[in-house]
């Protein structure tokens, strides 16, 4: 007997509250990283730090998200995530507060290594929510691209803080939106289907597959979007036309999103997950021999369209393998750990090579996930899907 679950239109009706929490808790995560130029141009110019103290500055904070992500990964089971979530967008607030009042360098690195769990935590807590929900692939979709649109609005609303109460006015900002969408995280619940086996996340079938293609999908891919502003420039187009490629990247991404909400249960997980990256791959490689203003942002747009639908199902790939949102957590904490190590090799080989060996890079980085990581993630999966045949495979209508 199979079960028909909902389509589009009542999915969000009845998960609207877990969706909004979804779409803020993602938006809220990302926002340490996608504003850190601005804090970067805070810390230097309202603070006096040199490039230097500002680098370490990001180094730490992102390095904290990644590392904490990946320690509460294994814990998740045992854990409310609506409690994880407001507990640690205090735990920004605070952090973000006293990045504003102090000029004490380490103490600005320790606020910067807090907010950087608090801000892992959140993303960890949000994949955990919605790990459990049956059509968890549209619903990391949906919370993707919600958490784009906020994105934007953040990094679009900074600088403006930052003319009218100086540049050290963005931490405080920083502080506001983290108590702010503190509220939302009331909406993430404990999933009634989660079940702990007691093993470590990595020791559940497929999951060293579907880990080994996201850090190999995120190497590459870290070096290649990176420099992709550097690659414009080479192109020889001005910081304006590489401004205006770049955020409208950020809007074709959402498209990414939406395709992955709305194929979940039409296509094939394993055929999602082929396009997917093979499409990612054929972008970094249109990016990286770029040679005019259409090639460069073909490859941008492209690199966003299959980049953000791979990310959505990746997510749900996970939460399909453990619904306790332990993998995924372990995945994103991965997942920036190795995007850092791609940007160190795409400068090495930006300064020593060429830039179309970046691109070469994400091409071979997608190629080995699909030729390593995915036989024994499609081997789980398919087992998966002979024991359990209702847990994607579902009509679905509007």
């Amino acid at each position: 007997m199979t079960t028909t679950q909902p389509g589009l239109l009542r999915f969000v009706a009845d998960k609207w509250s877990l969706i909004l929490a979804v779409c803020v808790g993602t938006g809220l995560a990302h926002v340490g990283t996608t504003t850190m130029p601005f804090q970067i141009g805070a810390l230097m110019d309202g603070t006096g730090r040199s490039a230097g103290q500002a680098g370490l500055f990001g180094f730490c904070q992102i390095g904290a998200l990644a590392l904490g992500m990946i320690w509460i990964s294994s814990r998740l089971d045992r854990l409310h995530p609506g409690v994880v979530a407001v507990a640690s967008a205090l735990l920004a607030t605070t952090a973000n507060v006293g990045q504003f009042v102090v000029h004490f360098f380490p103490l600005q690195l320790l606020f910067g290594l807090l907010t950087g769990c608090a801000f892992g935590f959140i993303f960890a807590a949000t994949i955990a929510g919605a790990a459990a929900c049956k059509e968890a692939d549209r619903l990391y979709g949906i919370g993707t691209g919600g958490g784009l649109v906020l994105i934007m609005i953040v990094v679009a609303g900074l600088p403006v803080v930052a003319n009218h109460f100086g540049s050290r006015a963005i931490f405080l900002g920083i502080a506001v939106l983290s108590l702010l969408c503190s509220v939302f995280f009331f909406g993430l619940e404990k999933g009634r289907y989660c079940e702990s086996t007691g093993e470590p996340p990595w020791g559940t079938r497929g999951v060293r597959g579907l880990l080994f293609s996201w850090v190999a999908l995120s190497l590459g891919t870290g070096a290649v979007y990176s420099f992709s502003e550097r690659i414009g420039r080479h192109n020889h187009l001005t910081p304006e036309v590489i401004g205006v490629v770049l955020s409208a990247g950020l809007f074709v991404g959402l498209f990414g999103t939406g395709a992955a909400t709305f194929v979940v249960g039409r296509v094939s997980r394993s055929g999602a997950l082929i396009v997917g990256m093979a499409g990612t791959g054929a972008s970094c490689l249109l990016l990286g021999y770029s040679t005019n203003l259409a090639s460069f942002a073909g490859g941008v747009f492209s690199y966003m369209l299959f980049y953000m639908f791979l990310y959505c199902y990746f997510l749900g790939t996970a939460a399909q393998l453990d619904t306790t949102g332990r993998v995924g957590a372990l995945g994103g904490g991965l997942e920036r750990l190795s995007y850092s190590v791609g940007v160190w090799i795409g400068g090495l080989l930006a300064e020593y090579v060429s830039y179309s060996t970046i691109g070469l890079l994400g091409f071979a980085g997608c190629m080995f996930g699909i030729i390593i990581g995915y036989p024994s993630l499609f081997r789980a999966l398919y087992r998966n899907d002979s024991t359990i045949p209702d847990r994607t495979k579902f009509r679905s209508s509007w």
